[in-house]
């Protein structure tokens, strides 16, 4: 039984833990164990959270948006929501099973999680828990296991690593807005929508949930090991949305990762000491109803986007004074450009894109640029220190450059993320962040005539800084 327990303990914690860790998570999200896994592991995590997002209104808007003035943005409200601008959340909770299907092959491993907490995967238009994983792995073939299904695509660390030990309460902005993909359920106003680039007014969009880095299809991948070397790939087809999203995607997304890992002292799991660096690349589709305004004849278009980065990781323990970690990603994408709620902003339930203005920034919940020719860039920093065996120091630098391709709708994202966790064990702990946030606009003089300037930069500086608490647990 104390052996049972342990390993119960072990295999949720290979699941979950993870944080910037620069981890082989092909191996503990999609296998496990050889040759002790037993056939039913249940667990899972829960994460309260509370979050002050500052409440601040925007004012000195112009023009026919000056009746918004006074109006809270939805950048300074709590996700998924957006009612509230301080409030306490559920924001995550899951229960998982996992585990090897004996008696059938020891060789085949299976891996079942569903989400019952309230963010941008259940609660965007209505809470609605779900299905965020269910997969199964054979390990037949020597080199190149197999793995089919709902699962975690290989992409970025920050998305790809286990959540419950993430480092920080929230993601980056460029992992927020660019590779967090959000899907278009439709469009309330399209007028002339172009296939190449994007004019100065923007779409507004219909809200629909994130990906939460995931997708349905078939995975190819394993890892070698040469003394303390370990090379790990991935290379996955998929529907190119989860299992909400079908209908959005009429083609197939390709998705791959590389990584080579320089491992200390022969460390494993999800807190693994070395030096591990990676290459990943992500080819998708989406589709996009066009037509006018009033809904009248509507066609199906679809639009092709690329992201593609490339990170770096050092780690040196975990629990223990002076162990260090420290982190770079560098991320980049082309075509589909959302700004999604609440970076878009400012105004929570704002009916009108307000073209009247020139501004489309400045009223828009949500603004689509479907045109190949749109590009993002962003990537952060970070670093965290045990300064005793339960005490971890946090910061974060990350910055997000959208729409680089048109100076007049490029906006600068930049945070800088302060934090502190106390780890009562490996299993829990309580995190504090404090976020700096600034939006810039590089080149205002070309975002339009000068109210449209006025409202872009009253949008811009109406930003607050954020401050979250949450406790982790995991079962």
């Amino acid at each position: 039984m104390k052996k049972q327990s342990l390993l119960t303990a072990a295999v949720a914690a290979a699941c979950f833990a993870g944080g910037a860790h620069a981890t082989n998570w092909f191996q503990l999200q999609g296998t496990e164990p050889n040759g002790i896994a037993a056939p039913v592991h249940v667990f899972g995590f829960i994460q309260p959270t509370y979050q002050d997002a500052g409440g601040s209104a925007v004012n000195g808007l112009g023009g026919p948006a000056a009746s918004f003035n006074g109006a809270v943005p939805k950048f300074n409200e709590v996700a998924p929501q957006d009612t509230s601008s301080r409030s306490f959340n559920m924001l995550r909770a899951r229960i998982a099973v996992r585990g090897t299907v004996l008696p059938i092959s020891n060789k085949i491993d299976y891996f079942i999680m569903a989400e019952f907490g309230n963010n941008s995967y259940t609660g965007t238009g209505g809470y609605t828990p779900r299905l965020t994983d269910a997969s199964v792995t054979f390990n037949e073939i020597p080199g190149m296991r197999v793995r089919v299904g709902l699962f975690k695509t290989p992409g970025p660390e920050e998305v790809l690593q286990g959540i419950p030990d993430f480092d920080y309460i929230n993601f980056t902005n460029v992992s927020a807005q660019l590779i967090q993909n959000q899907f278009v359920t439709g469009l309330a106003y399209a007028a002339a929508l172009p296939t190449q680039g994007v004019g100065p007014g923007g779409y507004l969009v219909n809200s629909a949930p994130i990906t939460a880095g995931r997708d349905q299809g078939v995975q190819l991948f394993d890892w070698f090991n040469n003394g303390p070397w370990q090379f790990a790939y991935a290379a996955m087809i998929g529907n190119g949305a989860p299992l909400y999203a079908n209908a959005q995607t009429n083609s197939p997304s390709y998705y791959g990762r590389l990584q080579e890992s320089y491992i200390f002292n022969h460390s494993k799991g999800p807190h693994q000491a070395g030096i591990t660096a990676w290459v990943w690349d992500h080819l998708g589709h989406q589709t996009l109803d066009v037509g006018t305004a009033t809904g009248s004849g509507y066609t199906t278009q679809q639009y092709t986007f690329k992201r593609y980065g490339v990170g770096a990781q050092y780690r040196s323990g975990f629990m223990t004074p002076g162990a260090l970690r420290v982190t770079g990603e560098l991320m980049r994408g082309t075509g589909w450009i959302l700004s999604q709620a609440p970076f878009a902003g400012p105004v929570g339930g704002s009916p009108t894109c307000g073209s009247a203005t020139g501004n489309s920034q400045a009223l828009c919940t949500e603004t689509l640029y479907p045109g190949a020719n749109n590009a993002a860039v962003g990537g952060y920093v970070e670093a965290g220190l045990f300064v005793t065996r339960h005490w971890d120091l946090e910061a974060r630098y990350d910055q997000y450059n959208r729409m680089t391709n048109n100076p007049g709708l490029e906006r600068i994202f930049k945070t800088t993320t302060l934090g502190v966790q106390y780890y009562i064990s490996p299993m829990a702990r309580v995190t504090f962040n404090y976020a700096i946030n600034r939006i810039d606009i590089p080149h205002l003089s070309s975002v339009g005539p000068a109210v449209a300037q006025q409202n872009a930069s009253a949008v811009a500086s109406a930003k607050d800084n954020t401050i979250a608490l949450q406790t982790t647990l995991l079962f």
